[in-house]
């Protein structure tokens, strides 16, 4: 039976009052001086209501206890305390709303176990391996890949990552010591390695921690490069073909005429040469530049970046190839080398004059993002098929039928080599915009 606290606190004082009439009637029955009656009526009236309430009490405690360790078995993540007995008519909805909010956070935490069980599982067979870091750059999740990976294969949970990874290749250690996300290459058990180091901060329960992901790109590297390989051929093939089949035949009719000549003494076959000797030497000119531009791909020299002036390499590029600033300079300098970086910006532009857009809807705009700069070049030219968009900057991939393509590989390699990338992307409204970002701030040593 529920009762109430009011209806408690009122028998409480009927029973007093009961008790302190009867010992008045007594008092008076045995004589017992009034004066003397109503404080001893009073002292034992008020200890029965005492009394009285003090039980009543008592009982709402055991279901304030109750309520109190059920809400600290929450903080233990135990959902499964029920308070199911209860004589409390002011407390009933609360203690209904706690068996409410336990069976809910109770199923919501299957549910929660059920999905990181899932998650946990897909990690765990995922090609890519997995690290997060606390703040202390201590291991607090590693899938399997990771462990196989950095570890011969043992788990890296509560390892600080220096020790987690000292059985790691010296180039994999690197890379994650230095913090950065990158690509290395090495050599493991004869066979060519490659890896892509991706590094994100995370906040997780209110706390800064570190995503490492590390996928292992050997396969799709070596199919790459054979691609890469059997395209360099053919175009060198091409190219070589193309002039040293002229300077043969040339060569061979020079000949001719020069023994036909000293036969017959005919000075008019003799003032053939000098044309003949000039077109063997353009062949040559152009066969040289065409052998230039790929030793200059792979002679990229590493940058000189320093603190360099914005406005006077737009204002080169300007006198060369026109195009509109489409926003005023975000800031004054950044941190590039000057003569790469004014080649990159030169290609691009030229590109985008090459591109078939008309010249006022060629545009450069110079974006901030946190401490990197972002130089964005944008035409409304035919555009590049998603297939070739993907491997623009690829060597020796071209989308030109005279191409090389050593141009955007080189450009992208020199935004590489300054921290960033080149990305190209197609317009909404027809037309190409690439962008590659510059540090502002000086690069550590």
């Amino acid at each position: 039976m529920t009762v109430s606290l009011q209806a408690a606190v009122s028998a409480c004082l009927f029973v007093s009052l009961l008790v302190f009439a009867a010992i008045l009637w007594l008092a008076a029955s045995f004589a017992i001086p009034i004066i003397l009656a109503i404080p001893v009526g009073l002292l034992v009236a008020a200890v029965v209501g005492i009394v009285g309430i003090s039980y009543f009490f008592s009982r709402q405690q055991r279901i304030i206890d109750c309520l109190t360790d059920g809400i600290r078995s929450f903080k233990d993540q135990d959902f499964s305390v029920q308070i199911t007995h209860f004589e409390s008519i002011e407390m009933s909805d609360l203690i209904l709303e706690y068996n409410r909010l336990s069976t809910t956070l109770k199923k919501q935490r299957h549910a929660t176990s059920q999905r990181e069980l899932l998650l946990d599982t897909i990690l765990q067979v995922s090609p890519v391996s997995i690290l997060l870091l606390n703040q202390f750059d201590q291991v607090v999740y590693a899938n399997d890949k990771a462990g196989k990976l950095l570890n011969n294969n043992k788990s890296l949970s509560g390892l600080v990552l220096h020790h987690a990874i000292a059985n790691a290749d010296p180039k994999l250690q690197t890379i994650l010591l230095q913090k950065e996300s990158g690509f290395v290459t090495f050599q493991a058990n004869d066979e060519k390695q490659s890896y892509y180091f991706s590094r994100q901060s995370i906040t997780l329960n209110h706390q800064p921690h570190v995503l490492l992901m590390c996928q292992n790109l050997s396969s799709e590297m070596s199919r790459q490069e054979v691609g890469l390989w059997k395209n360099a051929i053919r175009l060198i093939s091409h190219e070589l073909n193309n002039s040293l089949a002229p300077i043969s035949s040339l060569t061979n009719s020079a000949n001719t005429i020069v023994e036909r000549s000293a036969e017959e003494q005919n000075h008019a076959l003799i003032q053939l040469l000098p044309e003949m000797l000039a077109t063997i030497n353009r062949r040559t000119e152009n066969l040289s530049e065409f052998v230039a531009k790929y030793s200059e791909f792979a002679r990229l020299p590493a940058p000189n970046i320093t603190e360099q002036p914005l406005q006077p390499l737009l204002d080169t590029v300007g006198k060369l190839y026109d195009f509109t600033l489409l926003a005023s300079l975000p800031v004054e300098c950044a941190f590039f080398d000057p003569i790469q970086v004014e080649q990159v910006l030169i290609n691009l532009v030229k590109n985008a004059h090459e591109s078939g857009s008309k010249i006022d809807e060629i545009g450069v705009k110079l974006l901030v993002d946190y401490q990197r700069l972002i130089v964005v070049v944008v035409d409304r030219g035919v555009g590049m098929e998603e297939e070739k968009l993907a491997n623009a900057v690829l060597p020796f991939f071209s989308t030109k039928p005279s191409g090389t393509g050593i141009g955007l590989s080189i450009c992208n390699e020199v935004a590489i080599a300054h921290g960033g990338q080149l990305k190209l992307f197609n317009r909404e409204k027809g037309g190409l915009m690439v962008q590659f970002d510059l540090p502002l701030v000086a690069p550590r040593a």
